[in-house]
């Protein structure tokens, strides 16, 4: 993993728990649930027991897009890391929406967070320890019936950062 990497996942991780998807997540878990014992957010994957819904972020490999003269012994590059949200849910005792309908209202909340909302500019501020976030891109986003009960819903973004690099 590269720095630019390693700090896109702290820099996710971090907008995330600042944001109140953790409780809006939370809200539709049932109440025996131990909302200490599971995070709602998982990097790569979720156990098989993860209480619904849930959020998987999957962080793929960066691509440099350009490369930039710097100071010293210190070249700039503008990387582009494609990041995706998957979200998955089931339907919701006591609650009349379809596991379909929950997707998209959980998928409409992370817009407002880190963008791609039609009514509402994302609250995300994504700071780097090496680097500087550029910008997030909304790509798309789409859902897809995984079960009879549950639905998973991707929202896919490309995060432009700027990285200084020793040469």
């Amino acid at each position: 993993m590269t720095v630019a990497s390693a700090d896109i996942h702290k820099a996710v991780h971090i907008a995330w728990s600042a944001s109140s998807l953790d409780a809006v997540f939370q809200a539709l878990w049932a109440t025996s649930v131990d909302v200490t014992r599971w995070p709602v957010m998982e990097g790569e994957e979720a156990s098989p027991d993860h209480p619904f819904p849930y959020c998987v972020v999957e962080i793929d490999t960066p691509r440099t897009q350009n490369r930039m003269s710097g100071t010293g012994d210190t070249q700039h590059h503008l990387r582009q890391i494609p990041v995706t949200f998957h979200i998955h849910a089931n339907e919701v005792e006591g609650d009349s929406r379809s596991s379909k309908e929950i997707t998209t209202y959980l998928a409409e909340e992370v817009m407002k967070v880190f963008g791609g909302h039609p009514t509402e500019k994302p609250s995300a501020l994504l700071s780097l320890d090496n680097g500087n976030h550029v910008i997030t891109q909304y790509e798309n986003d789409y859902g897809v019936r995984t079960e009879h009960d549950r639905y998973h819903w991707i929202l896919a973004y490309t995060i432009l950062v700027d990285v200084p690099v020793a040469v």
